[in-house]
């Protein structure tokens, strides 16, 4: 039986399982709380290491009299965050494998922390949206696009997925475009349609997935983001389906595309809010779900709590007067305890979130 919803502004539009109604609840407040709030700051990755030390990556506004923003790091954990050296250029993404194996990301340069200083060489390639640290394997996702908010008929998905293998990037061939990863688990689309991928350990298979009803015409889907319970082997995805709908405000109509179970047995779930959500996150929880972060319509950023019978849905807490939007998010290994990153529109105001410390 499928997961399903339970929200305030959300409707279930259809279902791919069998199940009860959906049935209506606000997730409990002060599931998720501001550990560090800096107006002069505008934090864009986070990475949490298998110890317990969370990184995060940002600018700071300079004192008066200053121009431009400078490049920020910082490290903290349980306790205060620190600021602490940086590679030499602005990061623009974060992953780790270990205390001593941390990655950052800029425009033309990439840096490895190795516990005492910054190893930092060329970056010869495009953008790095994504970037991952799975087992002995680095992974990053360059160049991928967005499917627009006002709908494009001619819109097709592209990334380029890359691995390093010993001192050198190789593009790697993958039967569907990737746009998100856990694990041995890529999730994407194909032609128009959500997909899913497994790593064998030397090459990406397709996995089989259930149809999603076209219930319109013209009907496209993705998938953005996978998560993967570690434990069970759960697998969560998150992504949209958006279909041409003239005379409407925008060119395509949407809704929310969810995605759970496990290999042979997944199923698809379309709810009516938050409607299309073109670069939702997902990471697992530590306990058998996941979260699922967006941006939500009136400013800020939402999210989804898959669990294990039914799907949550709550916003991010702010200070007064600020209105900040995740940017980023991670999972501490083998644990429950999950971080998020942000800032407000402006770029000032940077917010570090915590859940399960």
């Amino acid at each position: 039986m499928g997961i399903f919803f339970r929200g305030t502004a959300a409707a279930v539009a259809l279902f791919v399982t069998t199940g009860p109604a959906a049935a209506h609840a606000v997730a409990p407040a002060g599931q998720w709380s501001v550990v560090h709030n800096d107006r002069r700051d505008s934090y864009d990755a986070v990475t949490v290491t298998p110890g317990g030390a969370v990184w995060v990556a940002g600018t700071r506004r300079p004192d008066r009299g200053s121009t431009g923003a400078e490049s920020l790091l910082l490290k903290g954990g349980r306790s205060a965050f620190k600021r602490v050296t940086g590679p030499g250029f602005r990061v623009k993404r974060l992953t780790s494998a270990s205390d001593t194996r941390v990655w950052a990301f800029g425009t033309s340069r990439y840096a490895r922390w190795d516990g005492k200083r910054w190893q930092v060489k060329r970056w010869r390639y495009g953008r790095v949206d994504r970037a991952y640290a799975i087992g002995k394997n680095l992974w990053v996702i360059e160049n991928s696009n967005a499917f627009p908010s006002a709908g494009d008929a001619g819109w097709k998905a592209r990334s380029t997925l890359r691995r390093l293998a010993g001192s050198m990037w190789r593009k790697v061939h993958t039967p569907i475009v990737v746009k998100g990863l856990d694990g041995a688990w890529a999730a994407g689309s194909v032609r128009g349609a959500a997909a899913l991928a497994r790593w064998t350990g030397t090459a990406w298979r397709a996995v089989a997935l259930p149809a999603i009803p076209s219930a319109h015409s013209g009907q496209i889907s993705e998938l953005t983001d996978v998560a993967v319970d570690g434990e069970t082997g759960r697998v969560m995805a998150v992504g949209w389906v958006a279909w041409p709908c003239s005379g409407a405000k925008h060119s395509f109509c949407g809704e929310t595309l969810l995605l759970s179970g496990y290999l042979g047995g997944l199923n698809f779930e379309v709810l009516g809010e938050p409607g299309i959500q073109p670069r939702a996150q997902a990471e697992p929880d530590g306990r058998g779900g996941a979260w699922v972060v967006y941006d939500a319509k009136g400013g800020g950023s939402e999210f989804l709590h898959i669990g294990t019978d039914s799907v949550e849905s709550g916003a991010f807490p702010t200070p007064p007067n600020q209105n900040a939007s995740v940017r980023d998010l991670a999972i501490q290994p083998e644990s429950g305890s999950v971080w998020a990153v942000g800032a407000a529109p402006s770029g000032r105001g940077g917010l570090i979130w915590a859940h399960g410390r």
